[in-house]
């Protein structure tokens, strides 16, 4: 299996920082369009896993929670194992959750390695 470079890691890191920066944007202001960024930034993020044949941690949910990307299945996965729930989107289902208030990224923000 291909394992990551470093630039190629720190460019997911970036993509993740865009994805989590749009959804805060549109939660403080709902009025402004973000789909454009979240589009692009999930695209991004599947390209990747795609690529690296990797599945990819996007961020943590709150209040406990991981969203991933999973390349094999080519969606991606909510993990609230909390209550003992996983479930599995496409790209266009999981932008409509987060446009609707769904699965929301605890607000630290990802760091390059």
């Amino acid at each position: 299996m291909p394992s990551l470079n470093r630039s190629n890691m720190d460019a997911i890191s970036l993509v993740k920082n865009q994805l989590i920066q749009a959804i805060v944007l549109h939660q403080t202001k709902p009025y402004l369009p973000v789909w454009g960024e979240l589009f692009t930034a999930l695209r991004e993020i599947q390209k990747a896993g795609q690529h690296s044949q990797n599945n990819i941690h996007v961020y943590s949910i709150e209040p406990t929670g991981d969203l991933w990307y999973l390349y094999r299945e080519k969606a991606f996965s909510v993990d609230l194992p909390g209550m003992g729930i996983t479930i599995s989107l496409t790209q266009e289902q999981f932008m409509d959750a987060l446009l609707k208030g769904s699965f929301q990224p605890t607000l630290s923000i990802t760091k390059p390695s």
